[in-house]
């Protein structure tokens, strides 16, 4: 037992105090206990003088039953931290009376924090306040006198003699690492030794060495009366080593650190360069001698006990394990009868039928049946019943009121939801999905050559999860959630809205939970909708629905409250029984709808931020770091302990310059969640949706407008002549034109600078000519912002772009005064970087694929409802199609195992003669001759007598000199020449090293049009080229198949001026003749448009995704693309 502060994780500060009792728990991190209590008490004593310590002493304990080892260690944050002493908060209704003193209400403020207290308190937490200063500063100190201490322990494992106090050399004994130790800030593990080789798991001995851990005080903490308040150091112990073993052969990790991790201060120095302690390269001792560019380096989180592991790059996979397909039994289908009976039941669901129009189709099936004894519904009622048969495969939707109470009026509303936690523990049990959980934090690292470079992307990837799990139990295993809540019209014309509360498990790889499919996205119920024309607008009705919403939101929270405390002990679909502590990590929301989770004032408050406290007037101006402070959960929540203590003026008076308002924010109730830190940066409303289409589109559209209409028709002319690409929206017109659909705002500012930037030139539109300068910032941005991998390096460059982005807006502003950019949207993205530090890429975020259930949600009710009481019904249809997802599922994964079963390994093996390593030719014409080819396209010069210079280009490369004949009616051998009009081209993406394809096309006819498509190739292993296909053929010489390309090439122009080096415009000119390549030197495809201001020129267009615009970076340097 322990006396822990009311959070459970430490005081305001983050520094853990704690009053130790004595346990038979391991040796894990146990904070010192206070001054006044220097030796351990009995628990009958604490139990006492709980009390007089709760008001007196400490105000920010409570008793709690847990072990002391479930106590987090303290840590010194990294500088993102503010060091800045903050008042401890108090959970605790105050004493009416203290001993020696007259009650009274008065507030007065603290000197050192600013926030008000009783009169009677202050002098307490002033002291409180002082030391808790105190503590920080020391934290720092030792933290820099560690550091120092390891860097001369690192000097003397390499033999290198340095001036100095000597050190005891840690590496010569069992390794010992020092660590300060924080809540929720990035842990910044000093060090963790484990034995690792290249996929080997854990020896025995090594798995020892993760079990000894223990607390010591600092040899360096000092003399001082308040040593008890300073902060323990954790060591990392390794156990001895089996005697008689020798020396233990390890890899030590010195995890990502640095000099200012070790004495930050509050904020980062300025700069330009972004602090990321976190991403620093980790040291390695003992390390496999074999290491080469390329290699991944996974560093496993202490509680998974799993030795770091190094891989070759074609040998590392992310790929979780299958599921044994016995686990789902012989009938997945089942309760249906058959599985005839499921497939007809989901296709019900699937296609919207609604009563009427199964009847009729089972009488239609009835009739032509072939088997009768499998099949046995006959009228929509069998149907019916089967879905309710298997309703109980999951937990069902619940109906629940919501009370709330309005200018003394009560209001009822009902909410149907689903309970969270149920849900999430059915998909943890299953065993289909049971494999593919992951459960610990990891740090990837990719090498370099030369050092080993972190690398984001999933949430498991990032430093909030690392960090949440430093501070449960080792036994302990988070089981983190994604939320998601927004507003949607459910019919045409947007009479019916619904208000959906969406979910996904972080633990399921992204390929499982941002789909619409079974361990994907769930509808988890539906909150209530507060409308009242006569009383919109109104300050007291807008904290009314409010405060409606977020007691709505209890009824879905609640089922996880309590076991995000203790934890809750369950057998996974694996076997393997785990303490699972829910913890909601991300909020996902557009602006209005954050505002709403924040409980914030909105774009009109003094704040507008849901994040930070920036101030109105400030919101264009952004920066390498934010210089805003952030928001402080804690502090919101002492201000709002004081409502029905203080006036509501005076309540008011501190709410407001916090854009506050006077309501209990849901999420404080859930424990390991600051909701200022989970609202996330959502790319689709804050970019596509906000940014660019509300305003830097529509700036771009009035701007056209008053240019007058020629510009106009000349704008729509050359976004038509742009080349069509694969998963790109062709555009005819856009001057005019609005969509509700944030991707196709998204194609649009892709192509927008190349399509349009010689009209604001040729018009001499000052004010057009900057906002192209913007718009050009803004989509690198974008393309950085969707970024599936981060590096050190790509957050740097977001940092860089940020800051020339806002230089551009502010000249915009200058010359255009009227267009005001001191709105949200153009501030929220200041936080991407440390959202992606903190949750991952963000595609995490994104609520893109949360909408998509919108409209699943609309075809419900417009289809299968009959319009009355429609949050029951789509409730109900959600539950349904929820339970076909599972036995779907179920059904899939014994077909695969059969599948498996019965296939031919000799059926893969059969290779496929059209492909050419990375290049696969389809759409191949039949053999013909030079001549026939010729003859098919004759007023192309290109191809007229090609197999002329063909011959050249056959004797140089393969004959040694000798001269290479080819007759235009050649037949010798089984085909003389294949074309072939389509190319699937697979390539690494230098953005995620995955495989990805590009689909090209060689056509004089695809659909109604030439299609001629632009590719990268390898000229050298250095160089990389742009060319126009012109023909793709498969040629036999020497009795072998040789696909060659005729191709026109470009070369990027070398003198760029002033505004191509601002637009970003790579400049290519044509040669003046073709050539020959082989087909397997094409890298990827490529974009390429007419430049429409100059002629003969042709711009490549680096932003249709980020693997082209970190490609020509790579092989244009210095061009500022």
């Amino acid at each position: 037992m322990c006396l822990r502060s009311p959070d459970g994780i430490g005081s305001a500060n983050g520094l853990s105090r704690a009053i130790a009792i004595p346990s038979r728990a391991s040796l894990l991190p146990v904070p010192r206990p206070h001054r006044h209590l220097r030796s351990p008490l009995p628990v009958c004593i604490l139990t006492c003088i709980y009390p007089y310590l709760a008001h007196t002493c400490y105000p920010d304990l409570r008793v709690s039953s847990s072990p002391c080892s479930q106590s987090p260690p303290a840590e010194v944050l990294h500088s993102e931290l503010q060091l800045a002493p903050q008042p401890a908060r108090c959970n605790l209704k105050p004493y009416a009376m203290t001993r020696g003193r007259r009650a009274t209400n008065e507030q007065v403020p603290c000197p050192h924090c600013g926030i008000f207290y009783k009169k009677n308190g202050l002098a307490a937490h002033m002291r409180a306040c002082q030391r808790q200063g105190r503590i920080a500063a020391d934290g720092v100190r030792l933290a820099a006198l560690a550091e120092a201490a390891r860097e001369q322990q690192l000097n003397a494992s390499t033999g290198s003699s340095s001036a100095g106090p000597a050190v005891n050399n840690p590496l010569a004994q069992p390794p010992v690492a020092y660590l300060q130790r924080a809540d929720w800030g990035a842990v910044n593990d000093a060090a963790m030794y484990a034995t690792a080789a290249h996929g080997k798991p854990l020896t025995a001995d090594a798995e020892k060495s993760w079990t000894e851990l223990c607390i010591t005080t600092s040899a360096n903490a000092g003399d001082s009366d308040d040593q008890y308040d300073r902060p323990p150091q954790l060591q990392y112990e390794a156990a001895e080593a089996t005697a008689g073993a020798g020396p233990l052969e390890a890899v030590f990790l010195d995890a990502p650190s640095s000099e200012s991790d070790s004495s930050v201060p509050s904020t980062p120095p300025p700069g330009e360069t972004l602090h990321l302690p976190t991403f620093r390269p980790p040291t390695i001792y003992n390390a496999p001698a074999e290491l080469i560019e390329d290699d991944f380096l996974t560093v496993y989180h202490p509680h998974a006990r799993q030795a770091p592991t190094i891989h070759h790059f074609e040998e590392f996979s992310r790929a979780r394990p299958d599921p044994d397909p016995t686990s789902v039994g012989s009938a997945p289908w089942a309760p249906y009868q058959s599985l005839l009976d499921f497939k007809f039941a989901e296709f019900a669901l699937e296609a919207s039928l609604n009563q009427g129009k199964i009847n009729k189709l089972l009488e239609l099936i009835k009739s032509i049946v072939e088997s009768p004894s499998e099949f046995t519904f006959e009228t929509y009622t069998d149907v019916k019943r089967a879905w309710e048969t298997a309703s109980t495969i999951a937990p069902a939707y619940e109906k629940h009121e919501v009370k709330a109470t309005y200018h003394n009026k009560d209001y009822v509303y009902t909410m149907y939801c689903r309970s969270l936690f149920e849900w999430s523990l059915s998909l943890v049990k299953d065993p289909v999905l049971a494999p593919k959980f992951n459960w610990h934090a990891r740090r990837l690292y990719k090498y370099n050559g030369t050092a080993w470079e972190r690398f984001v992307d999933d949430p498991d990837t990032a430093d909030a999860w690392w960090n949440l799990e430093s501070l449960l139990p080792p036994e302990g295993c988070p089981l983190v959630y994604t939320l998601y809540a927004d507003k949607t019209r459910l019919s045409s014309f947007g009479s019916k809205k619904g208000y959906p509360i969406i979910a996904r498990i972080n633990n399921l790889p992204v390929e499982i939970r941002n789909s619409s499919g079974y361990g994907g996205g769930q509808v988890m119920g539906f909150l209530p909708i507060v409308e009242d024309e006569d009383e919109e607008g109104k300050s007291t009705f807008t904290n009314f629905k409010r405060a409606v919403w977020h007691e709505a939101f209890w009824h879905l929270l609640k089922s996880t409250k309590l076991w995000a405390e203790t934890g809750y002990s369950v057998k996974c679909g694996d076997g393997i029984t785990r303490l699972l502590f829910p913890v909601v990590l991300i909020l996902v929301a557009d602006y209005e709808e954050q505002a709403m989770m924040s409980l914030t004032r909105g774009a009109g408050g003094l704040a507008p931020c849901p994040v930070c406290l920036v101030e109105p007037d400030q919101q264009r101006i952004l920066s390498i770091i934010p210089t805003a402070r952030m928001r402080d959960q804690a502090a919101a929540e002492q201000i709002l302990a004081q409502k029905g203590h203080v006036s509501a003026a005076i309540l008011e008076e501190q709410l407001r310059p916090l854009g506050l308002r006077p309501i209990k924010n849901v999420f404080w109730q859930m424990p390991h969640c600051d909701v200022y830190k989970a609202l996330s940066w959502d790319r689709l409303h804050a970019y596509h949706g906000g940014l660019f289409s509300d305003h830097l589109f529509d700036e771009f559209q009035q701007i056209l407008k008053d240019l007058g209409r020629p510009a106009i028709v000349q704008v729509n002319e050359q976004f038509d002549a742009l080349p069509r690409w694969r998963d790109l929206n062709h555009f005819m017109n856009v001057a005019k034109i609005t969509f509700t659909d944030g991707t196709k705002y998204e194609d649009i500012s892709k192509v927008i600078v190349p399509a349009s930037y010689n009209v604001m030139i040729q018009y001499q539109s000052q004010r057009g000519i900057q906002l192209e300068k913007c718009l050009r910032r803004y989509i690198v941005l974008d393309v950085l912002a969707g970024l599936e991998v981060h590096l050190a390096s790509t957050l740097q460059t977001y940092a860089t772009e940020l800051v020339k982005f806002s230089s551009a807006i502010q000249v915009c502003h200058d010359i255009h005064p009227e267009k005001s950019w001191n709105f949200p949207k153009a501030h929220t993205h200041q936080h991407l970087i440390d959202d992606i530090i903190a949750k991952g890429v963000t595609k995490n975020t994104n609520s893109k694929p949360f909408e998509g259930s919108h409209v699943e949600l609309k075809d419900i009710y417009g289809e299968q409802t009959n319009f009355k009481e429609v949050d029951s019904q789509i409730s109900q249809i959600e539950h349904h199609i929820s339970i076909i997802k599972i036995l779907r599922a179920r059904i899939d994964t014994l077909d695969d195992a059969l599948h498996r079963v019965g296939h031919k390994p000799e059926e893969d093996s059969k290779a496929d003669p059209f492909q050419f390593h990375h290049v696969h030719l389809g759409a191949r014409s039949n053999p013909i001759t030079f001549a026939e080819l010729e003859a098919q396209q004759p007023h192309d010069s290109d191809l007229r007598h090609f197999r002329i210079p063909l011959q050249n280009y056959l004797s140089s490369k393969f004959a040694a000199g000798a001269q290479v004949r080819i007759s235009p009616h050649e037949e010798v051998s089984e085909y003389a020449v294949i074309e072939a009009r389509y190319l699937k081209v697979d390539y690494e993406s230098t953005v995620t090293w995955r495989e990805l394809t590009d689909h090209l096309r060689c056509n004089p006819i695809f659909q109604g049009a030439p299609r001629y498509d632009y590719i990268l190739y390898r000229v050298d292993d250095k160089t990389i080229g742009f060319a126009q296909l012109k023909l793709v053929f498969i040629y036999t010489f020497r009795q072998a198949p040789l696909p060659l390309a005729l191709v026109r090439c470009l070369k990027p122009v070398r003198s760029r001026s002033a505004i191509d080096r601002e637009l970003g415009l790579l400049r290519l000119r044509p040669h003046d003749t073709t050539e020959f390549i082989p087909v397997e030197s094409i890298l990827r495809g490529a974009m390429v448009a007419q430049d429409f201001g100059t002629d003969g020129h042709y711009l490549a267009i680096d932003t249709v995704d980020g693997d082209m615009f970190v490609r020509l970076r790579q092989h244009f340097p210095g061009r500022d693309l």
